[in-house]
């Protein structure tokens, strides 16, 4: 029987109920809060807008490409001028001064001849006495000749040659060879007094003076020939094929000779291959090319300047291309030989070229580009093949209204780097012309981004 009262039940069922209580109001009002809070509409994806891009067409190559070679002018011909007789110096000539022009032939010194006039003399009296001992035993011999057929013995040959003094003429004419050959050598020596240049050319040093007593073996000036000069280039040897040697048949490859320090920058002298040497220089792994410069102080000469041996110069080469190339500027080739090309559904086309010649200005391209393509000429951070793009119209007019401007930070950057390429881009490119044919190709390549750069002004959605 439960003797437990109803007043000490009470308390109990409370304190179980209690807490049950608190959990159930709890999770009913975190329910309510969270029902409460208030919510933000979900923002849509903004679309990704077209990159700003710069554009120009590619051109079609001309005929002829530049490309520079620097090197070295030297003489063709040079000497040391050496006397052929010893004796002391008593005339230079003015022609001898460094500097001097001269032609062939031309006395530059004379050496004292009163030696070599006696040794002529001395020369021509034994040939006279020669010719008269000749004389004197063409007459013994004729006597002997008489004695011989007053005797008429039967003599062999032999004894008929001696009787006749057959020894003693052959001798008397041998006298007179040797008396000539030496009247003909003291001519020659006392020629040699006059001291002549080997050749027409320019006199670079002397080291002679008048009164110098000098041997063969002594230098009087150092000449050097002027109706050639030699320009020593160094060339890379991935440009050999497009250069050729002169040789029987044809002339080498042409070539202009520019000496900016005497003749300014645009004034040149024309030169041509003549030989591709066969070694290449130690240092560099450069191949070396000699150029020859016909009559390089002649009138022809710009500015009235002459050409300096030993003068530092820039040498343009004209090497024939493919019909096929095409020319870009080199800043607009990027790594692993690629260019960024445009394609006409706004597209990054991100394409690997075959390069043909690559300068610091220049770029010719075999294969990978066609004459007209949409070249992009701004620079794109982490660019990505297919990317959308889109030509940048403030290359054609600036735009000075800042709520105009677009707030993305790529876009601003596009628009500076585009601003710093355009600058870059007004580069010229040291051509030759194209043909005819190439050039109208040209035009119409070159119109082609320009309307394409009209109708592509809008950002793509």
């Amino acid at each position: 029987m439960n003797t437990e009262s109803p007043r000490r039940t009470m308390p109990r069922l409370v304190w179980i109920a209690l807490p049950a209580l608190v959990l159930c109001v709890g999770v009913v009002i975190a329910f309510l809060i969270l029902k409460s809070t208030p919510t933000a509409p979900k923002a849509t994806p903004r679309e990704r807008q077209a990159r700003l891009v710069t554009v120009t067409a590619a051109e079609a190559a001309p005929t002829t490409l530049d490309f520079s070679a620097n090197g070295t002018v030297q003489a063709a011909d040079s000497t040391t001028l050496r006397p052929r007789v010893s004796g002391q110096i008593v005339t230079l000539t003015d022609k001898l001064a460094p500097g001097t022009r001269f032609e062939k032939s031309d006395v530059l010194a004379r050496i004292d001849d009163a030696d070599y006039q006696l040794a002529l003399n001395s020369a021509r009296t034994d040939l006279a006495n020669a010719r008269a001992s000749l004389r004197v035993e063409k007459g013994q011999q004729a006597v002997a000749q008489r004695e011989l057929a007053l005797v008429g013995a039967d003599v062999s040959a032999d004894e008929r040659d001696l009787a006749l003094r057959g020894p003693q003429l052959e001798q008397a004419q041998a006298d007179v060879e040797a008396a000539r050959t030496a009247v003909a050598q003291a001519q020659l020596d006392l020629e040699r007094t006059k001291v002549r240049a080997p050749f027409a050319g320019i006199v670079t040093e002397r080291s002679a003076s008048i009164g110098d007593v000098v041997s063969t073996s002594d230098t009087i000036a150092t000449l050097a020939a002027t109706d050639t000069y030699w320009v020593d280039v160094a060339v890379p040897v991935d440009q050999l094929r497009f250069i050729h040697a002169a040789d029987g048949q044809r002339a080498g490859t042409s070539a202009q000779i520019y000496y900016p320090d005497g003749w300014g920058a645009d004034a040149f002298l024309p030169a041509e291959v003549l030989r591709i040497q066969p070694a290449l220089e130690t240092s560099g792994r450069m191949a070396r090319v000699l150029l020859q410069v016909p009559d390089p102080l002649g009138d022809n000469t710009p500015a009235d300047t002459r050409l300096l041996i030993g003068a530092y110069v820039r040498a343009a080469l004209e090497a024939r291309l493919p019909g096929n190339s095409v020319l870009i500027d080199s800043a607009f080739v990027h790594e692993n030989n690629n260019v960024w090309v445009m394609t006409d559904d706004d597209r990054l086309d991100i394409r690997s070229v075959d390069i043909l010649y690559r300068d610091a200005t220049q770029t010719v391209i075999s294969a990978g580009l066609e004459p007209g393509d949409a070249v992009i000429t701004s620079e794109l951070t982490a660019p990505i093949q297919g990317m959308p793009i889109r030509v940048d119209s403030s290359t054609a007019e600036p735009a000075t209204d800042d709520s105009a401007a677009s707030d993305d930070p790529a876009d601003t950057e596009q628009r500076e780097s585009a601003a710093f390429v355009r600058d870059a881009g007004t580069r010229g490119l040291r051509l030759s012309g194209p043909p005819d044919s190439l050039a109208a190709d040209s035009t119409t390549a070159a119109s082609a981004p320009r309307a394409l750069a009209k109708a592509k002004t809008e950002p793509n959605s």
